[in-house]
């Protein structure tokens, strides 16, 4: 089983499991750094929604950053498995809520929760799930605060998603070799 580590915050350096021959594909190290650069490092008293969870790096590096809770949603039961496993080592199930299905059914639904400041989603390269993500956080009264921020992971080789509507527009796109963040601003006309 392959490890990624915490690069910053109060769990800084520890480790998280990667489930051994999953699909996963966990967002680099320097990624990661370079996401939370833009986002900025502290993100107290932030309710963050982590779709297409996977390891749950991104939700996990949220929590050390200071954010007060992470809702992790996630459609393959083995990997959220070793995530819940991986919230309980690092003893921060309790800021944790672990949700199993398809991220855009469950955000349309309204099944998550919410409201949310932030919104990191790292969809499977293979899958355009980013559009759809986009839209069913539209879909869903209640689910992003007033300017919230939502970043989408993809391949550089795809285009950049966009919502239905003007209200979650594109606002910066970083690209790191194969992999761009887009970042969004829910509200922003």
């Amino acid at each position: 089983m392959g490890t990624l580590r915490i690069v910053a915050g109060e769990l800084r350096g520890r480790r998280i499991e990667v489930p051994p021959g999953s699909r996963v594909r966990p967002t680099p190290d320097r990624v990661r750094e370079a996401l939370f650069d833009i986002l900025g490092h502290d993100l107290s008293g932030m309710r963050v929604l982590d779709a297409c969870a996977g390891t749950g790096a991104l939700g996990l590096e949220a929590l050390s950053r200071g954010a007060v809770s992470v809702t992790f949603i996630e459609v393959d039961r083995h990997v959220l498995s070793q995530l819940r496993s991986n919230a309980e080592k690092l003893r921060v199930e309790s800021r944790c809520r672990f949700v199993g299905g398809r991220a855009e059914v469950l955000i349309a639904a309204g099944a998550v929760g919410g409201p949310f400041d932030l919104v990191l989603s790292d969809p499977p390269y293979a899958e355009p799930l980013g559009g759809p993500i986009l839209d069913a956080l539209l879909a869903a009264p209640g689910t992003l605060v007033s300017r919230a921020r939502v970043v989408v992971e993809r391949e550089s080789r795809f285009p950049a998603a966009s919502a239905s509507g003007d209200s979650l527009p594109l606002v910066r796109t970083a690209r790191y070799g194969r992999t761009c963040l887009d970042f969004y601003v829910y509200g922003r006309n």
